[in-house]
């Protein structure tokens, strides 16, 4: 985890607009004192052509980063699907255990449904979502494995054991996936490329001896806005861009009330 993980979209949003104008000011500075020492010195072709370079790098990294944030987050929906399909599979197939244990493999898949979708409350943590499952985990395992020895001549034990066991493993990649950020080397070489653009950008109005504020607001504005994109896609349980729940939702609809 790195420290932008820490902090706020909206807040990450504007620090990043203003980061980028900061540094198109001190290119600016720059520029306008190099001038002041050596008033014949040409700032603009050499710099107009670096400054090209860097902002085609700039866009480069912001294409593989999105791309990147968005498989992972393509794979949480996706697993999300699979843990839904897997949760229901094994609640079916609770029907070849004999009461009271039904029942009680019953509930537990219930309770495993409403800690599943706990995941997105306020203040919620992996950490402890996973810990609360893997308890839930446990008592399933206890039971079934107690009933698969009671009954070794079951021909449908195998598929009780399974549908437990793909709950089990469903689990283990969405904790995985739900931690799974972009490397901080990314966001590092994104903001020293995006930092040396805006600052050459600077140097190179200090060439015409103007400003053109509006333009590097609004060029500094679309790059944060992007950025914000990617920090949305790569957290899991934050952002507007959150893996929509309503698989687990219909499944839970679908299991009815508590010892039913």
């Amino acid at each position: 985890m790195n420290i932008l993980d820490e902090i706020p979209i909206g807040i990450a949003f504007l620090l990043t607009t203003g980061y980028c104008v900061l540094l198109f000011e001190i290119g600016y500075r720059t520029g306008q004192r190099l001038r002041r020492r050596n008033p014949d010195a040409e700032l603009g072709g050499a710099t107009g052509g670096v400054t090209a370079g860097l902002l085609g790098l700039l866009a480069f990294i912001l294409a593989i980063t999105i791309g990147i944030a968005g498989n992972q987050h393509q794979t949480r929906m996706e697993l999300l699907a699979a843990e839904a399909n897997a949760i229901g599979t094994a609640f079916l197939r609770t029907d070849f255990v004999e009461e009271p244990d039904r029942t009680a493999m019953r509930d537990l898949l219930r309770n495993y449904v409403d800690v599943r979708l706990s995941a997105f409350d306020e203040g919620a943590t992996v950490q402890d979502v996973a810990a609360r499952s893997e308890v839930i985990h446990n008592q399933l395992w206890l039971i079934t494995m107690a009933k698969a020895n009671e009954h070794p001549e079951w021909e449908t034990r195998a598929l009780l054991v399974d549908s437990i066991n793909e709950v089990i493993d469903v689990h283990g990649l969405r904790v995985f996936f739900a931690q799974a950020h972009l490397a901080p080397l990314l966001w590092i070489v994104f903001y020293l490329a995006a930092g040396l653009s805006f600052f050459i950008l600077g140097v190179l109005n200090s060439a015409v001896g103007r400003r053109n504020l509006i333009t590097v607001i609004l060029f500094a504005l679309v790059i944060a806005a992007v950025l914000a994109v990617i920090m949305d896609l790569d957290r899991a349980q934050q952002g507007m861009l959150n893996v929509v729940q309503g698989p687990l939702l219909d499944l839970q609809r679908q299991m009815g009330p508590p010892g039913f």
